[in-house]
């Protein structure tokens, strides 16, 4: 009886645990590291990049949290971790490093926005030379605190082979775009535009624009909205500064795109504030 008894618990047991809904998975995790954790994975030399040491000396809280990052950490390909920690007064007012390489030396640098207490964002492309991450180049700040730049896309945009690094500069209030590349280790404009945006502010969310081949001239164009975040506006920089087209929204964008190759042509994938997802092509 005892026996039976016992088996019957057993296999109950057994069949709990098989009907008991999987564990979830744990998040990825980093010594350090800011709350809401976004690595960035490279090919190269630079394994992986993430942000650290969270602070609050900055009070701008553009991106929702309060907390930017103190300093940026990289694991190499051959395992190590390298840190750079900024001074008292920078923050990286950002929360995803990007991997580009934008010297054309077969190695990724890492571009990030950096801001002064007291001078604004500025651009930053950060380089691992001799085991060791360094500011490589950075644009000049844009002039006083609390005004805020948000990186819409990196790829050869003017068709010159080298990489570029397209910037809504204040896209709350100014929504200025502009383009620099590296020459001669420094970033140079190269392009600019206004009545553009990508961000609601406040919103944890980067990635309101595109980069892919919208014209089909086989350089990388641009997506991403008017000022308004009513229009989703395509353009190309190939021999100058060009409006592809411009799409009306049915509500503005609020959230990150997504390309959308479905039916071999190159569309976005746009959230909208009410809720919605939308395919706009050009």
């Amino acid at each position: 009886m005892r026996a039976t008894r016992s088996l019957c618990l057993c296999l109950l047991a057994t069949l709990a645990a098989a009907l008991a809904p999987p564990a979830p998975a744990r998040a990825e995790s980093r010594a350090g590291a800011l709350p809401d954790l976004r690595i960035a994975r490279g090919s190269g030399a630079i394994a992986e990049a993430w942000l650290i040491a969270p602070t609050a000396r900055y009070a701008h809280f553009v991106l929702g949290a309060r907390y930017e990052a103190g300093g940026l950490a990289v694991r190499t390909r051959a395992g190590a971790v390298v840190t750079l920690i900024l001074p008292e007064d920078e923050v990286f007012e950002d929360r995803q490093p990007r991997l580009a390489d934008l010297d054309g030396d077969g190695e990724d640098e890492i571009v990030l926005v950096k801001s002064h207490l007291r001078l604004g964002a500025a651009l930053a492309a950060i380089a691992l030379s001799g085991g060791r991450l360094g500011i490589l180049a950075e644009t000049p700040p844009i002039g006083r605190p609390n005004a805020w730049l948000n990186p819409a896309g990196i790829a050869d945009f003017d068709g010159d082979g080298r990489a570029d690094i397209a910037v809504v500069e204040q896209p709350h209030v100014l929504g200025l775009l502009r383009v620099w590349s590296l020459r001669g280790g420094r970033l140079v404009e190269i392009a600019s535009l206004p009545d553009v945006s990508n961000h609601v502010i406040g919103s944890p969310a980067l990635g309101l624009s595109a980069v892919a081949d919208f014209d089909g001239d086989g350089i990388a164009d641009l997506a991403l909205p008017s000022r308004d975040r009513g229009w989703l506006r395509f353009l190309s920089f190939a021999g100058g500064v060009r409006e592809i087209a411009r799409r009306r929204l049915p509500a503005p964008a609020a959230s990150d795109f997504e390309l959308d190759r479905g039916d071999g042509k190159p569309g976005v994938i746009v959230g909208l504030a009410d809720g919605r997802r939308i395919r706009v092509l050009p």
